[in-house]
């Protein structure tokens, strides 16, 4: 099935073991897929031979036309944002046409203890207000690596230790409009969307998450199914990440580098995961 990959519309370069990475490939799917129709939803694949220039593709078409990197960005800055209290911390935040996407973080949905990067007096309104007012003009297959200003905290989904009140000795929500730091912008915020659907589960750690990386063409609903298990006759590449404490009160959390999921490792999770979900059952 890899040699009969369709052709690409939207190409561009990651790094499978930035977890952050890897979920703004998710989201940046999820958005092509919304902007598809049924019938003829986007694909989106992960290509990694031997680790040699790894690379996210998706085939998206609307009406026999191709839809772009620029074409779907551009409509993610332009996308109204709304929510039903802006007071509310954890959402939900609409991100309206021409995608329709509900970014809810309340305690009942499944990624909210095994991805959540934020907390305290962060609003998820305003983080998404402020990740899309950062995003810069350009847009390029460097997506993920472009950096914008933002005057408040955001998500920590890259792997790279974030600003926090412990590294600055205060926090940058409560000096807001005073200082300025600059987040892999788009990285944060796909990610942020992909996570709504697509969820890594939790390893025989508490804070391992593990994700697989599918290297077939598969459309958003069955893609985040191949995220946190393998399928039959889907080639996929496993790794296992820890998030971690940001700060000493364990509110604030971030994604660490992840590393290959070995056979050995991999069944041994995979054993685990099993025994997690017959006792969920089981009680």
């Amino acid at each position: 099935m890899i040699d009969m990959q369709p052709e690409a519309t939207i190409t561009i370069p990651v790094d499978p073991y930035n977890p952050g990475q890897f979920f703004a490939c998710c989201g940046l799917l999820e958005l092509t897929h919304r902007l598809t129709q049924p019938g003829y939803r986007a694909l989106g694949w992960f290509e990694i031979i031997d680790n040699a220039h790894p690379r996210f593709s998706i085939t998206a078409f609307n009406r026999d036309a191709p839809i772009t990197l620029e074409q779907t960005i551009s409509y993610l800055k332009k996308c109204k944002i709304t929510a039903t209290n802006q007071d509310s911390k954890e959402g939900p935040v609409i991100l309206e046409e021409p995608f329709n996407i509900h970014l809810d973080w309340r305690s009942p949905f499944p990624q909210h203890n095994l991805v959540k990067t934020f907390t305290g007096q962060q609003n998820i309104f305003k983080i998404v207000r402020a990740l899309q007012q950062a995003m810069p003009e350009s847009c390029d297959t460097e997506l993920l690596n472009a950096r914008g200003p933002v005057d408040r905290t955001v998500t920590a989904f890259s792997v790279e230790k974030a600003e926090n009140s412990i590294d600055a000795g205060f926090s940058m929500d409560v000096q807001k409009g005073r200082l300025l730091r600059e987040p892999p912008v788009f990285l944060e915020f796909l990610a942020l969307i992909g996570v709504q659907r697509f969820c890594p589960r939790q390893g025989k750690n508490r804070l391992d998450r593990i994700y697989y990386a599918w290297q077939n063409p598969l459309p958003s609903p069955l893609a985040a199914i191949a995220v946190s298990k393998p399928l039959k006759n889907v080639l996929q590449k496993g790794f296992i990440f820890q998030m971690y404490n940001r700060e000493s009160k364990g509110r604030y959390k971030g994604f660490a580098p992840s590393r290959e999921l070995t056979q050995k490792k991999e069944k041994t999770h995979e054993s685990t995961h099993r025994h997690q979900v017959g006792q969920f059952y089981s009680e």
